[in-house]
């Protein structure tokens, strides 16, 4: 409990008495607190499962279908390869460039969330936030299959695709990081107890593709 001095006046030349008045500020605060809860669920949401981060706090404020969401980043983050390695990568291929991505991506992004609107366990949370530059991707793929080409005098693309591809790890690390010119709007429910990210949303905006292309706002 704590002690406030109120004094209220409408005269400023008039001598008055304090009133001191008895508030439960700890009462204020857990409310407060339960206002940010989504600001501290969407935290751990993204650093978990996008940035493969480790959050003790996870599982107390978090609900989510996890293999959905991972594979919407890794949808998404196909897509990117696609578009440098023409089509030519395997399945295997594939799903080490992501765990390799992901890697650097625990290293490398970040994130900072706030709440902006909490009622009704419905809330809209910001997320500002800085990740790796993709749309990079395409001309570093682009210039090690040139050098192979150079230096091998093999014009055959398989095998300069093939080169490019034995140095994605490099490739990866290399990339700059990117931040977002403005927060993605997020839209959260909560659902018995916890809190998830309403993905199927009109108007909110997409982590998996944040996370896992070149989509960068």
């Amino acid at each position: 409990m704590e002690n406030l001095d109120l004094v209220l006046s409408s005269d400023y030349d008039e001598e008055i008495d304090e009133v001191t008045l008895t508030m439960d500020t700890k009462k204020y605060a857990k409310s407060y607190n339960k206002l940010q809860d989504p600001e501290k669920a969407l935290q751990d949401y993204t650093e978990v499962l996008y940035l493969n981060k480790e959050n003790v706090d996870y599982d107390k404020y978090v609900t989510a279908d996890k293999t959905a969401v991972i594979e919407e980043q890794k949808k998404a983050f196909n897509e990117e390869l696609k578009g440098a390695f023409s089509n030519s990568l395997t399945d295997k291929a594939k799903k080490d460039f992501f765990n390799m991505y992901k890697d650097v991506l625990k290293e490398k992004a970040s994130v900072k969330t706030n709440v902006m609107a909490n009622a009704n366990n419905k809330a809209v949370v910001e997320v500002e936030y800085t990740t790796l530059n993709l749309s990079d991707l395409y001309s570093y793929v682009s210039q090690l299959k040139r050098t192979y080409t150079d230096e091998t005098k093999d014009y055959d693309t398989e095998h300069s695709e093939e080169f490019a591809a034995s140095k994605f790890k490099d490739i990866v690390n290399e990339l700059e990081t990117k931040e977002g010119s403005r927060p993605l709007r997020i839209f959260m429910v909560k659902e018995d107890g916890k809190w998830t990210v309403k993905s199927s949303d009109l108007y909110s905006d997409s982590l998996g593709k944040t996370f896992g292309s070149s989509y960068i706002r």
